[in-house]
């Protein structure tokens, strides 16, 4: 099912709601998630200089990488 059938199921649901709290509850949620999708995600800079030092040490020295199927192997425990 698609993102806007599921909307509209969940719509089509809502209408039949009589409980006050559950409005109210549903109507929080709601609330939350429009302040959160306006919120922008800014990474911090001192994330992003970490980031960009790691990048850089890999650029210098590529050997220094494990294998992804190695790593998973060594992390396995018993």
């Amino acid at each position: 099912m698609n993102i806007q059938a599921e909307k509209a199921l969940i719509i089509e649901q809502f209408k039949k709601v009589n409980d006050a709290n559950l409005i109210h509850a549903i109507k929080s949620l709601l609330d939350y998630a429009l302040t959160k999708e306006k919120e922008d995600f800014e990474v911090p800079e001192a994330h992003q200089k970490l980031v960009m030092e790691r990048f850089e040490k890999v650029r210098k020295d590529p050997d220094r990488l494990l294998d992804w199927d190695e790593a998973k192997k060594s992390l396995k425990v018993g």
